[in-house]
């Protein structure tokens, strides 16, 4: 068996001190690695590069061990008498406040052991065990008071969120369960049979627990009734954990297996003073609803190319258009038919992503099976230039999932809809069991296929394989979907440029394809200090242009590197964009919105 010993060393200075225990290590040599990248964000993240202090010894004897690449170590065992455990221990860095790393200071820890845990080579025996134990200097004690949540199985010994002993079958097991260390919160329900706890490691002044508990358990039993609508049990088994990080402004949330890391705004969370609910926590809760959604759609129906996957390098999928775009389509419609949301709110996020999509020229550049595959270079690497040549998987996926919808209800009179083909996948899964192999791009129709008995398979190329515009209002229309001009800042209407306002001037962030501010030469960096001699500060640009309009003439200064530039410009006709959704249900509409 492999043991790992994992504990707060110095919470002031952010490091865990890990060991590693390895009863059978192989003959001469033993390698240890690191994965690069973490299921459900597809960067190569190197987490490496947090590693310090490696020690390694042959029962007491200290043995070398040396890096044969930047994420594998090797670790001698020449001389190993019998039965002589192999012991590695170091240091790992953690002060990465997302969902996707390691983090401790003296408030709280979080440990995501993908992103910590080396992983034993050649080793035989998938049983691992862990060991979570306290500080033992005295100066950092207070940690003694700290909880822990995880997906692990506690071992008989060890107590309800108490330090001690936790069990994973093997090391994938033990990568898809993240850790909070904290004094926490708990909140619990049951969902059909399996009990769910939300983990939350700060509370704001009057927090509504029950609210949320109440609100996340129609969420969890709306969703397992999507996919389980005769059997309705959750597949993570008897216990489903959401660990809530509660933060400042940041915002995220990375799935796994049988529980999920969250991260969310403070100001997000249900006050028992709200009348109504806020549009922070709608945001959270489609936030909880996206993340357990994947519980079915990432976690267990998977693209082919990853099951299996190898970690240490990039592996590439044309298929995160229907596994993130999908899920962020249903995150809402799923909190919708939980009662939780009015259909206005729905029309107004369906605008939110539509709008993001059609005011992008990139929608027009870059496939979604392109941004799909590139997301290791892409997707989490943002440039300036993104707004022209990269789409984003989540929200164009997303608007691609309602166009089948749509089409799939209207030529079946809503006797089929594209619920049944998520269905229809999980159904594969289940039937398939240990034998599932993923499914692959030229799946998809013939799925769609078994699943409504339409052939739509020129209607997914065209969203999926082509950058060529969709006709979202036709399309639509059957299910009483109407789109209206929607309000887009004057800067974005008339000069073709996004950015930002400070005391200095406008600093330009992006500068949008054939339009305005490219033609002339604007480019992403400038700021612009004045139009026609009046200053531009603060947030005021756009009160300045809106006394412009098509045919008239203006002057703007901007500067480059601290060189000042003038352009005399000639406005052509403002953009403008159909993106706003209005709802005014058809039959159609309303069985699509319960």
């Amino acid at each position: 068996m492999i043991r790992y010993d994992i504990s707060p060393l110095d919470p002031e200075a952010h490091l865990f001190i890990i060991g590693i225990t390895i009863d059978d290590p192989t003959p001469q040599e033993q390698f240890l690695r690191l994965p690069t990248w973490i299921s459900g964000s597809y960067l190569i993240r190197d987490f490496a590069a947090t590693i310090q202090a490696e020690q390694a010894f042959l029962g007491e004897t200290p043995v070398p061990i040396t890096k044969v690449d930047k994420t594998t170590w090797r670790v001698s065992t020449v001389g190993r008498k019998k039965d002589e455990e192999l012991f590695v221990y170091y240091q790992l860095w953690a002060f990465d406040p997302s969902v996707r790393g390691c983090y401790l200071d003296n408030c709280r820890g979080f440990f995501n052991p993908g992103a910590g845990l080396m992983e034993v080579l050649g080793s035989t025996d998938g049983k691992i065990s862990v060991c979570l134990t306290p500080p033992v200097d005295e100066m950092h004690r207070a940690a003694d008071t700290w909880k822990i949540a995880t997906g692990l199985k506690p071992a008989a010994s060890t107590e309800a969120f108490g330090w001690g002993l936790y069990e994973a079958t093997n090391y994938e097991e033990l990568c898809d369960c993240p850790i909070e260390l904290s004094d926490f919160e708990q909140i619990s329900f049951k969902s059909r049979g399996t009990e769910h706890r939300i983990i939350i490691n700060e509370t704001p002044v009057n927090f509504d627990g029950k609210k949320l508990s109440d609100d996340v358990r129609k969420i969890t039993e709306t969703i397992i009734s999507f996919f389980e609508p005769k059997k309705g049990k959750c597949p993570a088994g008897d216990t489903y954990t959401f660990l809530l990080n509660v933060t400042g402004n940041s915002a995220g949330g990375l799935e796994h297996c049988n529980s999920t890391a969250l991260a969310a705004p403070r100001k997000w969370l249900p006050c028992t003073h709200d009348s109504k609910p806020t549009k922070g926590y709608l945001d959270l809760l489609t936030l909880f609803a996206h993340e357990y959604f994947h519980t079915w759609l990432v976690k267990r129906i998977k693209p082919a190319a990853f099951v299996g996957a190898d970690f240490s390098q990039e592996t590439y999928s044309s298929l995160l258009w229907l596994f993130e775009g999908f899920t962020s389509y249903y995150e809402n419609l799923m909190v919708l038919r939980a009662g939780l949301m009015d259909t206005e709110e729905f029309a107004a996020r369906l605008s939110k992503d539509l709008k993001s999509v059609l005011e992008t020229p990139a929608h027009l550049n870059q496939s979604l099976s392109q941004a799909s595959f590139d997301a290791w270079i892409k997707f989490y690497k943002p440039s300036a230039n993104s707004v022209n040549a990269h789409v984003s998987y989540y929200r164009q996926g997303a608007m691609a999932a309602w166009v089948l919808d749509a089409e799939i209800r209207r030529k079946t009179k809503s006797e089929k809809s594209l619920d049944d083909v998520l269905r229809l996948l999980w159904e594969d899964f289940k039937a398939a069991g240990s034998d599932y192999s993923g499914i692959t791009s030229d799946d998809v129709p013939e799925i769609v296929n078994r699943a409504t008995g339409l052939d739509l398979t020129e209607l997914i190329s065209g969203l999926t394989q082509t950058a060529m515009p969709v006709d979202y209002e036709r399309l639509l229309k059957p299910l009483g979907v109407t789109l209206e001009e929607s309000d887009a800042p004057a800067e974005r209407r008339l000069l073709g440029i996004s950015g930002r306002g400070s005391e200095a001037g406008f600093t330009v962030q992006n500068v949008y394809d054939k339009e305005t501010a490219q033609w002339i030469g604007l480019a992403p960096g400038d700021l612009i200090v004045a139009l026609d001699g009046v200053r531009v500060k603060n947030n005021n640009l756009s009160e300045l242009l809106s006394r412009y309009a098509e045919g008239d003439e203006i002057l703007v200064h901007a500067f480059r590197d601290d060189s000042l530039l003038a352009w005399a410009v000639l406005l052509g006709k403002p953009a403008s964009f159909k993106s706003k959704v209005v709802i005014k249900p058809t039959k159609l509409g309303k069985k699509w919105l319960s």
